[in-house]
């Protein structure tokens, strides 16, 4: 019997907490090649008009679904039985409300939006999950969305 993942719409994800620490944050510039002088020092930033070292903005898709990839239990919340089906991350979208800043700690959590059934080879479903990240003193620093294509 397939699942109906329909009647997950409105559940909202247990938040997890995520400290953009500067070793974290040093390795992706590294990778990514991001070097403008706001993300590599402080005064760098402070010349630039921020309060301090901000993180590449690159970097919040990057976190945003690593931390709700870990607050997600495929089996038990999606009915997602690995032997037998398949999940791919769709697309994923972000709106920023402020820079965000090397050594602050964000809660980021997720809301499935939708389900929408299809059917092609296999029938499959696309999930959406809004994402919010909110900072310690409770003020959203970013928002989006991302899709999951969870095949039956």
């Amino acid at each position: 019997m397939e699942p109906d993942r329909k009647a997950l719409i409105g559940h909202t994800f247990t938040p997890c907490r995520c400290v953009l620490d500067e070793e974290n944050v040093r390795d992706f510039r590294g990778v990514v090649g991001e070097h403008h002088r706001a993300l590599a020092t402080a005064g760098g930033a402070r010349l630039d008009g921020y309060e301090r070292r901000v993180i590449p903005p690159s970097y919040a898709p990057l976190i945003a679904l690593s931390s709700l990839l870990r607050t997600i239990d495929w089996e038990k919340d999606f009915a997602l039985d690995y032997s037998t089906g398949t999940s791919m991350f769709g697309e994923q979208e972000m709106v920023y409300l402020r820079p965000l800043y090397v050594g602050e700690t964000l809660s980021i959590v997720g809301t499935v939006l939708d389900v929408v059934e299809k059917r092609g080879k296999r029938p499959f479903d696309l999930v959406s999950i809004a994402v919010s990240a909110t900072d310690v003193a409770g003020a959203e620093a970013f928002r989006g969305s991302m899709g999951f294509v969870l095949f039956k």
